[in-house]
Formats: C-alpha cells, sequence, structure tokens
C-alpha cells in the first residue's frame, strides 16, 4: 500500500529513514522532528505511514530498547520507566508487555548492584543518609517495597 510520494516528500522521507536507523525511535519524536522541520500535516502522516510500513518505526521495538537502556545505563526502575514511555504516546499494552519481559532475578539484581553502590557513597549522618537514599531511587522510579527494604542496610 504504497501512497505515490512527491520528490520533496521522497528527501525528507529519506532524511527521516536515517533519523530512524541511528537510533529507535517512536511516533511522537518523528512527528517533532517533522514538525521542526516545517512539514504539513498531510506529507506527516504519509511519511510515518511510509516509516512504519518499512519498519523503520516500530514502537515495540522502541520500548524495548528504551527499557533496555534506560534500566542498565540510568538505573531506572519500572515506575519510572512506565512513566516516561507513556509521555512518549506508547500504548499501555506495549509497556506493559515490555516491562513484563524484564525477569525479576535481573531486576533485582540490577536494583541490587546500583543501590549497593549507592550506599557506598552516602555522606552525612545515617538519617540524612537514608533520606538522601529514598529520594534517589524514588526519583529513578524504583518501588518503595525494594528501596525500604535495602534502606536497614545502611549505618
Amino acid at each position: 500500500m504504497h501512497i505515490k510520494l512527491s520528490k520533496d516528500e521522497k528527501v525528507i522521507l529519506e532524511k527521516m529513514r536515517s533519523y530512524c536507523m541511528y537510533q529507535d525511535r517512536c511516533v511522537q519524536e518523528v512527528i517533532k522532528k517533522l514538525t521542526r522541520l516545517q512539514v504539513i500535516a498531510k506529507t506527516k502522516s504519509k511519511i510515518i505511514d511510509h516509516l512504519i510500513e518499512d519498519d523503520y518505526l516500530n514502537e515495540v521495538r522502541f520500548a524495548k530498547s528504551f527499557i533496555q537502556g534506560k534500566l542498565r545505563i540510568k538505573k531506572w526502575g519500572r515506575i519510572k520507566l512506565n512513566y516516561e514511555l507513556r509521555i512518549r504516546g506508547i500504548k499501555k499494552f506495549i509497556i506493559d508487555e515490555e516491562i513484563n519481559k524484564i525477569s525479576k532475578e535481573d531486576y533485582y539484581d540490577y536494583f541490587n548492584e546500583f543501590s549497593n553502590n549507592k550506599i557506598k557513597t552516602l555522606k552525612g549522618s545515617k538519617e540524612q543518609k537514608k533520606r538522601s537514599f529514598v529520594n534517589y531511587f524514588t526519583y529513578r522510579g524504583w518501588e518503595n517495597n525494594l528501596i525500604y527494604e535495602k534502606l536497614n542496610e545502611i549505618n
């Protein structure tokens, strides 16, 4: 179901293919980029349709790579991952499916590694350390039960 594109639209499509090949993107990011390029709405929709059809744009793949990257690099927990993906317009069922694919064992291992490293860097009184620990992991979207279980290890 390829839609005919004008010469200008083909140039824009190529730019967007490169944009999507550089790293996985969600539809919302592509729309923002097209808006910055001052592309009209009709052309935006044609370009997005082409990108989806040619598998340059795939929200399931985006969610999967987003979750993997943010969990390992930014040390985000499930709560923040869920929130950030919703902001990016990813459908709830995709978010739930991909977040549930994180193995519990890996998730707890990540938390333990991150929290043990954080505990080593905490400074101040015992209460200040605990407050700092809770704030750090709450902001990064880790579940309260994990945070408060680990809190007992701070002295």
